[in-house]
């Protein structure tokens, strides 16, 4: 009997231990609902440079290769860089210092102003950048001086009235002939396309500027209702890069890394609680180990890190789509075709892994 009730005692006593621990680790958990440690990756800049120089990457392909063909970086809503707070910029690097970090794919977005001339917008914000004396300019001087490259430039209608706007877009390119791409291919080679402009057509018009648009196979989705929306972007983003390493080799595939809605552009490129370049992730009120709420929905991804860990539970952390689009591309051959790649905020590690794919 005495031993029965020595047992039952140690029992309760471990059974009220563990209990305790369990307690002390939930509570732990949610304490750990902040941000995690200062976190940098070289797939993400919030910075004006990037430490990287990459001025004729194109220089050293074949003439012969086709557009189709290209691992090509590139920035979403690429002059988004001046105005409107996180909710509207996509970029830091200005207009001259993308083309000089290896970028050759623009996302330009064009509507009037008051005056009548075409300038860069990101929904009604307008970026003060002219359409002809800063775009246009900046892409003629760094091909002037770098020959060998191209510079793809998706042009889209952002804002404003419709009538007249393709007739504006050709007065600007009218003003570089020399420049600008008029070929019929929607797939050209490489030697016929060196030093100029390719036109990606975003916008009606009964002229033609150069390749379609909707010709190319795009990824975009690019709508987060909640943060926690960011693991389906990253499945669509990984969609896409299996698609284009092993799709019909004449098709152009387009991926685009950004969103935004319900989450900050700088989140969705990075994860973190905050823009800098070396914030910290967000973490996404999951945890990992001996308390494992991580395994109870399919949106905890194994690309999120485990950060914070203590008594055998981790935190788990967001990781930005720049971050794990980077790490993908490393993992695939290096002969594996990426397509364009449209980035917001993207860093060195990201660029050159793209890069490194042709």
């Amino acid at each position: 009997m005495t031993s029965a009730r020595t047992s039952a005692r140690t029992s309760a006593r471990t059974s009220a231990r563990t209990a305790t621990v369990v307690a002390t680790l939930a509570s732990l958990g949610l304490a750990f609902a902040a941000p995690a440690a200062a976190h940098e990756t070289a797939a993400y800049s919030h910075d004006s440079t990037i430490g990287l120089t990459s001025t004729d990457w194109m220089r050293s392909l074949s003439g012969t290769r086709s557009l189709s063909s290209l691992s090509v970086p590139g920035t979403h809503d690429t002059g988004a860089s001046v105005a409107g707070g996180d909710i509207t910029l996509t970029q830091s690097m200005n207009l001259a210092t993308q083309l000089s970090s290896g970028i050759r794919a623009w996302d330009i977005r064009l509507g009037k102003d008051g005056s009548g001339r075409l300038k860069i917008y990101h929904g009604i914000s307008r970026q003060g950048q002219d359409f002809e004396n800063d775009v246009l300019a900046t892409v003629d001087r760094f091909l002037r001086a770098h020959p060998g490259e191209t510079v793809l430039m998706r042009i889209q209608h952002e804002t404003g009235p419709t009538a007249g706007f393709d007739t504006a877009v050709k007065a600007g390119l009218d003003r570089f002939p020399a420049r600008v791409y008029r070929g019929a291919s929607n797939n050209p080679r490489l030697a016929d396309i060196r030093g100029k402009i390719v036109v990606l057509q975003n916008f009606s018009s009964g002229m033609r500027f150069g390749i379609p648009w909707n010709s190319l196979r795009i990824q975009d989705a690019y709508h987060l209702t909640t943060n926690w929306d960011l693991a389906n972007k990253w499945r669509a983003i990984k969609t896409q890069l299996g698609a284009a390493q092993t799709g019909p080799a004449t098709a152009i595939y387009v991926n685009f890394l950004s969103g935004s809605g319900g989450s900050f552009p700088y989140f969705v490129a990075s994860g973190h609680s905050s823009p800098g370049t070396g914030a910290p992730n967000l973490l996404t009120g999951w945890t990992r180990g001996i308390i494992n709420t991580c395994g109870r929905s399919a949106n905890c991804i194994p690309e999120y890190r485990s950060v914070n860990c203590f008594l055998g539970t981790c935190s788990v952390a967001f990781e930005g789509t720049n971050a794990m689009t980077m790490n993908d591309v490393l993992g695939r051959p290096r002969s594996a075709r990426l397509g364009i790649v449209y980035a917001d905020f993207p860093g060195r590690g990201l660029i050159s892994a793209i890069i490194n794919h042709n």
